[in-house]
This record gives structure tokens, C-alpha cells and sequence, in this order.
């Protein structure tokens, strides 16, 4: 599901990409998985063509359990971003960090994504903040990273009870059973 303040739209740095159609406040849930998401199962996986299967490990989520969930309404397109206004580390949808504007670009951080194979690419985010190429951790984060993280998500997560959500505040894995409310 994602958050009816930000569409798909035209992004500078990747052609396509989700912006913010409104000011999006920090602490607001911006994408999260629902019950119109779908999602394969390892097993559902192999039956498939592997160029969709391609395509959904692309612009699909990786879950512990080795599904994959295509966030619908198109949060599939949400670009990386190396300072990324929405963040969703140790979550089972993304927060925005940062109070977003109108007609800015929605950007995650793709390093968050745990439970993927091991993968890179040149980032062309264009930030001051920049890394040139961006490396998956899969299994667990760097420590450094994950603090960092963390010290981004903190004043998010305090200010997140404050505003009416669209979209639960959730811990964990992306895994059905695993998606408690955050505390």
C-alpha cells in the first residue's frame, strides 16, 4: 500500500520514480504491504517464467521467508537515494525520516533490503552524501550502518503516534506472522 499523498511520477535522476503530491510530515507511514500486495512463495517462484521472476526480484521485496511482495498502488518505484526521506529498517513498511514537500522525490534506502541475494550497482542519487556504488547486505547490516539508521528513525518513530496514519506502524520481517504493532 502506499501512502495517498505520493504517486508515481517523472524523477531526475531515474526517469520514474514516487512523489509527494502533498507535504508529507515525519513520522508518517508511507508504503507498507496490504492485502491488494502480491506476493509469491519460493515454491509459487519456481513455476514461474525466470524473466518474471527477474523482474519481481527487481522491483519486488524480498521476505525472510524468501517471498517476494510487489508493493502495490506503485511503491515498487521508489529510487534509492543515499539520504533517503523514508526509511524502513527493522520495519514492515517505510517511515518517512524527514518531513517530505510537495512535489519532492520519495527515495528509500535499498541497503535496508536484508533478505536479498547479494547485489550492487553505481548510485546516481546525486547527494552530497553519495556513496558511487551501493552494496546489499544480506542477512544483517553493517553495525555502523544499522546506527545509523537507527539515530535517522528514532525522531520519526517518537513523532509517529502524533499523526493519524493510513498505513500501521509495524515491526519485523515483512512476514505475515511477524507483523506486530511496533511499540
Amino acid at each position: 500500500m502506499l501512502h495517498s499523498g505520493v504517486h508515481p511520477g517523472y524523477s531526475a535522476t531515474s526517469g520514474s520514480g514516487l512523489i509527494a503530491v502533498r507535504d508529507i510530515p515525519m513520522g508518517t507511514m508511507v508504503w507498507g504491504p496490504c492485502q491488494r500486495c502480491q506476493s509469491w512463495t519460493e515454491t509459487e517462484q519456481r513455476d514461474l517464467p525466470a524473466e518474471v521472476v527477474a523482474w519481481l526480484d527487481e522491483y519486488g521485496y524480498r521476505r525472510a521467508d524468501r517471498s517476494l511482495i510487489l508493493p502495490c498502488g506503485g511503491a515498487h518505484l521508489m529510487n534509492h537515494s543515499c539520504e533517503a526521506n523514508v526509511l524502513d529498517h527493522g520495519l514492515a513498511a517505510g517511515i518517512a525520516v524527514r518531513d517530505i514537500a510537495a512535489g519532492e522525490e520519495v527515495t528509500g534506502d535499498y541497503r535496508t533490503f536484508r533478505y536479498d541475494d547479494a547485489w550492487e550497482f553505481a548510485c546516481e542519487c546525486r547527494t552530497g552524501a553519495c556513496l558511487g556504488v551501493i552494496r546489499s547486505s544480506p542477512g544483517a547490516c553493517p553495525p555502523e550502518l544499522a546506527g545509523m539508521w537507527r539515530a535517522r528513525m528514532e525522531p520519526a518513530l517518537a513523532r509517529a503516534p502524533e499523526l493519524d496514519q493510513e498505513i500501521p506502524l509495524r515491526a519485523g520481517s515483512v512476514v505475515a506472522a511477524d507483523l506486530a504493532v511496533a511499540r
